[in-house]
């Protein structure tokens, strides 16, 4: 049974009043513990404000870093997942004004290891595609992901790890569960995330490096008709870390552009 924490406290169960489990009223994000430590939390808690912000979500950040912090260390290594629920209301959309219910699940793990680049997988592009989203909730990582849900049934069925996604005008957006990053002409790209897709935590930490050593990195779209002129690609996420694929539609791919890249930042 997995451990799960309700604003520090033990808990069994969740009240079936919970708008969580209602509406999907509220944020969630994976955080990788490593020697009892949160990984890229900086990140994870700057994605968590901007998604308090936008839906009006009264989240007290001092107290639930300090739980973050506390709860790591009981695992060590593994996974702690923080959902943030708008918390208990009465039936109906409107939200009621009070303070926002935090759930930690511990998920230990007895791999310890911390190897940035995963090996390299075989990849491709999915049949089904992203909606757009109300411009507020473009990259947040909210309770409703039904998208994934469908998306990595598909995946399930193609044998991949991972595949990339488009939206519904063929823009390639992301990955199932993973932002991806990818090279043409020698430049790295990386679509941006304002229609739809989740503003990776892992994503914002390859942005930031690559900017502070000087390596140009262009938020812009490509088209899957256009998928051939990819010379170059990896997928990235808070658990995976960096993951390259070595062959995208079955045509082969430049796998130590990745690795090159991976040693320069890290």
């Amino acid at each position: 049974m997995v451990d799960t924490f309700r604003n520090g406290f033990s808990c069994a169960g969740i009240d079936p009043l919970d708008r969580a489990f209602l509406y999907g009223d509220g944020l969630f994000t994976s955080v990788r513990i490593s020697a009892g430590t949160p990984q890229l939390w900086s990140h994870h808690v700057q994605r968590l404000q901007l998604g308090a912000h936008r839906l009006g979500l009264d989240i007290h950040f001092a107290e639930l870093e300090s739980d973050v912090f506390q709860k790591a260390e009981l695992i060590q290594y593994g996974v702690l997942k923080v959902i943030i629920s708008r918390g208990v209301g009465s039936r109906g959309y409107l939200p009621p004004q009070q303070s926002a219910i935090v759930y930690l699940q511990l998920f230990p793990s007895t791999e310890h290891s911390d190897d940035l680049c995963k090996p390299p997988i075989t990849s491709g592009i999915l049949t089904s595609q992203l909606g757009q989203v109300m411009p507020q909730l473009a990259g947040l990582k909210t309770l409703n992901r039904l998208e994934q849900v469908l998306l990595r049934q598909e995946l399930a069925g193609l044998g991949w790890n991972e595949g990339l996604v488009c939206d519904v005008n063929g823009l390639i957006v992301e990955g199932v569960y993973s932002n991806c990053v990818f090279q043409i002409d020698g430049e790295w790209w990386t679509p941006p995330i304002d229609c739809s897709g989740i503003l990776g935590v892992m994503r914002a930490e390859l942005i930031e490096r690559m900017q502070a050593r000087n390596i140009s990195v262009h938020l812009r779209t490509l088209h899957r008709d256009d998928a051939t002129q990819i010379e170059a690609l990896f997928f990235c996420n808070a658990l995976t870390q960096i993951v390259p694929v070595s062959t995208l539609n079955g045509r082969t791919l430049n796998l130590s552009a990745v690795t090159s890249l991976a040693n320069l930042l890290f």
